[in-house]
């Protein structure tokens, strides 16, 4: 698993040459449409932005969960005629709106910014493969461990003495790895029989370190059976 996709903030976004329009957002409010035409880069400044693909049927799967220091809008950069993606403000949240063509005009006189963002476009594009391969190769509940394990390093996620709480319900975590809500019940359930995490109301608690010993053992006995067989 690669880590987080922002470790280095991108200072470019707190010029005051980039012109940037600060919006403020209440729980539920959308920063922006799927289908609205990919003109800007938001950058948040306080509170949690939410990025969800909306999928058959009007369903959603929930792409990404982002804190202050984080950017999004990536299909700006790409030249896209729309974002692809809403995203959703949790809670209170203050996003900067940037116009894609002022960020290029003054990332290109900032080189080292200018490295930092290909560092994470080329994060996100890791990222993104190794989510296609959990489909791929793994099982529901590898797949849930997976992203208990990301949404742990999230701005979702507040630390506690013995691991993590994690603010996300059922349906959401349903939705981040394409599974109906009762199959992550389940999941979840059998979980926390085996004392790997406890839950809460639309929360849950857990050590990342012990999930990941949990997989690795998993993985490990998996290898093993098929070179026996």
């Amino acid at each position: 698993m690669i880590q987080p996709s922002f470790t280095t903030t991108l200072t470019v976004f707190t010029d005051p040459q980039l012109g940037g329009r600060t919006m403020t957002f209440g729980n539920g409010d959308v920063v922006c449409h799927e289908y609205s035409a990919a003109d800007n880069i938001f950058y948040i400044i306080r509170g949690q932005v939410r990025l969800y693909a909306e999928g058959p049927n009007h369903s959603n799967r929930l792409i990404k969960i982002l804190g202050p220091g984080e950017w999004f809008g990536v299909a700006s950069l790409a030249g896209a005629a729309t974002y692809q993606q809403h995203a959703v403000a949790v809670g209170s949240a203050v996003v900067m709106e940037v116009r894609v063509e002022r960020l290029l005009a003054l990332l290109s006189q900032q080189p080292a910014q200018l490295i930092e963002l290909s560092r994470q476009l080329a994060q996100n594009l890791l990222q993104a493969n190794e989510d296609a391969d959990r489909f791929v190769f793994e099982d529901c509940n590898q797949r849930l461990i997976g992203a208990l394990l990301r949404f742990s390093e999230s701005a979702a996620s507040s630390p506690r003495d013995d691991g993590v709480v994690l603010r996300i319900t059922h349906d959401q975590l349903a939705q981040a790895i394409g599974v109906a809500r009762e199959t992550v019940s389940l999941a979840l359930t059998q979980l926390r029989q085996q004392n790997l995490l406890q839950t809460g109301r639309n929360q849950l608690m857990f050590n990342p370190e012990t999930l990941r010993r949990f997989i690795g053992k998993a993985d490990q006995n998996h290898m093993q059976h098929v070179a026996v067989a």
